[in-house]
């Protein structure tokens, strides 16, 4: 072999590597998975998508679940502003299959919804019945050990509806509180 050729050789070796490790993300996913890219873009095309703001990610992860992490938000969104894109994204990927989707704040998973929930909450959500779709999705989120996060009610109108706003602050504050404010 000529001796000439092995620097261009290791330069070319080095560079695709370097190609290699810049497509992937800390999180182990492949940016440039054309599943990963449809995801983003259904993600972009949501209304509550330029609320929210920030950064704010979605992908498959190795086991075939997808991920929506909200590192980032703006200053003036609302915590609510979050669960709105999250029930657009998720009407979107009603015809996706995967397991659970993992919610994660600032990198970190903090939730798991079932993707039957999710399908639920989603369908409610677009024919109107919103208010709905918010006071049932903390009895929804399981932990990432699996088990259930928070209780389903059941008894008074009041009491009923005063815990299950208790429990949406509280699961919304746990989701969001890692992501930072731009």
């Amino acid at each position: 072999m000529n001796k000439k050729l092995i620097p261009p050789l290791v330069g070319t070796v080095l560079s695709s590597v370097l190609l290699l490790a810049a497509g992937i993300e800390g999180t182990g996913r492949v940016r440039l998975d054309p599943r990963n890219i449809d995801l983003n873009n259904k993600l972009a095309s949501c209304p509550s998508h330029e609320i929210v703001g920030g950064d704010l990610r979605v992908g498959y992860t190795p086991t075939g679940n997808i991920v929506f992490d909200v590192r980032a938000c703006k200053g003036d969104a609302r915590l609510i502003d979050s669960l709105h894109l999250l029930m657009q994204f998720a009407a979107k990927i009603k015809h996706s299959k995967f397991d659970h989707l993992l919610l994660a704040g600032g990198g970190e998973e903090v939730y798991r919804l079932p993707k039957s929930d999710l399908d639920e909450l989603a369908e409610q959500y677009e024919l109107g019945a919103r208010i709905w779709a918010f006071d049932h999705w903390p009895e929804r989120l399981l932990k990432p050990t699996g088990e259930r996060a928070f209780e389903s009610w059941s008894g008074g109108f009041l009491g009923v509806a005063s815990a299950q706003m208790k429990d949406l602050s509280e699961a919304l504050k746990a989701w969001l509180e890692k992501a930072a404010t731009t």
